[in-house]
This record gives structure tokens, sequence and C-alpha cells, in this order.
């Protein structure tokens, strides 16, 4: 058993889906203790224990201490059951979280499994679903991790109510050295729900007036919808680096297509090829293959899973400065332990 100390830096509930998807990839049972423990509600929330739940029915596990604001959780895997399911998250809790629990399971299967989540596909703190869509899954393939999202309807906080169909198809890591971004190809999308579509425009225009001032041209479609939850925000990407920021009280329509526009210039002004979001959801596959990523910043997410699947693999990651062709940022690989 691998025991796992759920304080380590940041001490969020990544440790908790990273952990427990590697145990259920590799079959090894898991202890991970102080869950969550400098937080100001510590221990397991309801999306950490959606997580565990998602996981253990796909793979049968047998789970001690799965419970809300539990500190303490034991995670026995078992054999895949490659059978479609539902998971409700029952709040706005992040489906977009619960799909990266989901993912490494890929690994594992011999058909295509369908998995329906209820919950949030929109909202602070996680990556929003659209995100999983134009970068999570897009850069997944490359290292042939195979799944499809089909987004239902969005969910926003506090009642969530979204839902996402998700696919897992068998799969296996393969190579990839991915270091530079040279794209200049500037896409976003503009979500709507239950709001005056007047917003929605307004949004558009501050951003694409802010991309024109650094010299982007950009393609930014609007999608106005109905649903049980309600909000507005923007998603913008450019490869693989992404931006996004959600409408708040206070914050005006204007205000939000710039935040998200300087966010992802930021970005862009890297030249490195990996977001420092997406960085931290690719750790977890690099051991089973030889990878090699460029990343425009590392975070105390990065760090963490780093941290979480080094206590699995017989590996070390190198973080290494890149400071090459313009670039300013890291690149990251891994190295067999002697």
């Amino acid at each position: 058993m691998i025991l796992i100390d759920g304080s380590y830096l940041e001490g969020g509930g990544q440790i908790v889906r990273t952990a427990i998807s590697l145990s259920a990839v590799l079959n090894i049972p898991i202890k991970i203790i102080n869950i969550r423990k400098n937080r100001k509600n510590p221990g397991l929330s309801n999306q950490h224990v959606s997580c565990v739940l998602a996981v253990s029915k796909l793979c049968n596990g047998k789970t001690e201490g799965l419970f809300k604001g539990s500190d303490t959780l034991l995670f026995y895997p078992g054999e895949i059951l490659e059978e479609d399911f539902t998971i409700d998250i029952k709040s706005a809790g992040s489906i977009s979280l619960v799909i990266q629990s989901l993912i490494p399971l890929s690994l594992l299967i011999k058909k295509t499994v369908e998995i329906t989540i209820i919950g949030g596909t929109n909202v602070e703190f996680s990556p929003p679903i659209d995100y999983m869509e134009q970068i999570t899954l897009k850069f997944l393939k490359n290292i042939g991790i195979n799944f499809k999202i089909e987004k239902i309807n969005r969910g926003f906080f506090p009642e969530g109510k979204g839902s996402v169909k998700l696919k897992l198809m068998p799969s296996k890591v393969k190579n990839l050295e991915l270091i530079e971004n040279t794209s200049k190809k500037i896409n976003g999308i503009i979500f709507n729900q239950n709001i005056d579509e007047s917003v929605s425009n307004r949004i558009k225009k501050s951003a694409f007036d802010e991309l024109m001032k650094y010299g982007y041209d950009s393609r930014i479609n609007i999608e106005n919808t109905t649903g049980k939850s309600t909000g507005v925000g923007i998603f913008l990407w450019n490869n693989f680096l992404g931006s996004d920021f959600l409408g708040k009280k206070g914050i005006s329509s204007e205000k939000v297509g710039k935040r998200a526009v300087d966010q992802l210039i930021r970005e862009i002004d890297t030249k490195m090829a990996i977001d420092n979001h997406l960085t931290d959801q690719i750790i977890p596959f690099m051991p089973f293959s030889e990878i090699k990523i460029g990343v425009s910043g590392i975070t105390n997410h990065t760090l963490t899973n780093i941290y979480v699947v080094e206590r699995f693999f017989n590996v070390k990651f190198i973080i290494e400065d890149y400071l090459k062709n313009e670039c300013n940022g890291y690149l990251i690989k891994t190295e067999k332990r002697c």
C-alpha cells in the first residue's frame, strides 16, 4: 500500500484525484492522510467524493473513509467493469475534475465505456468544459489517449445541473516531444445561459477589440442557451494555450472579455507549447512513455502532481529553464531513478 500525504504543498483535492486514478490503473492500494488539512474546510468535499465514486465504479474499487469531511481515505482498486454509468455530483461541483480523474483509466479498458456526469460545467477554480474539449482532449490524443466529450447542457454555480457524456476508449500512451508554440490562430466561445444576449455581444466586442490591439485576428462564437442554472463567460484558446473568465456581479462585460484576452496573451508571449493549466493534467501520463514538453509556467498544481506520480513510479521529473528561440518557459521530462 502506498501512503500519500494529502497536505503536501497546496494540499488540494488534486492529490486525491491523481492518487485514486493511478491506484486504479496500476492496481495498487493507497492510503491518503491529512486530506486538504490546511484548507478552510478541510477533508473531502462532495466534489472529491464524486471523483472517487466515479473511479470506484469503473474499477470496482472498495473504499474506507469516503464521506464529506473525511481526512483519511483508503482505496482498494479491483477489476475493471466495462459498463456505462452515471455520476451525479449533486451540486455545481466541477464535471471537468471528475473527467480528469477518469481519463487515465482508458489505459485499462478493452471497449468503449460511456459515463454521464451531472454537475457544473463552468465553475470557478477548475477548467471549464470547453477547456477539456478544445485543449485537454486534443493534446491527449497526440499521446494516444482516446476519449470523447459530449456536452449536453451547461451548469453554473450554485445550481449546477449541467450534464456531459464522457466516452472512454482503449488507449496506450505514445512518445511525444512538444516544446514551442508557433500557432497564430485564436478561437473563442462566449457561453451565455438565461442572460440577455446583449451581454454576450458586449463580451465578444471587448475580446475582439483587445485581440486586435495585440495584432491578432480571431474567431469567437457565441452560444446563447436556456437551462436550469444561470451564467455567462468566455473561453479563448491558441493551440494548447487557453484562458477563460466567468462573468460576476460588479464586473462589466467589457472587463470579462479584456481579462480573458490578457491572460491568453501572457501565455502566448512565452512562446511555449503548453499552458500552465494543462501541464499538471499531463504529468500522470508521462511515466508511461517518453514525453518531453515545453510549458509556460510551473504551478503548485504541477509540483503537487509530480509528488503524487513519483510515489507510484520509479521515475524522477526533471524541470529545466528553457530560454531558446525567444521562448521563456520550462522543459519537463522524466528519467528513471537509479
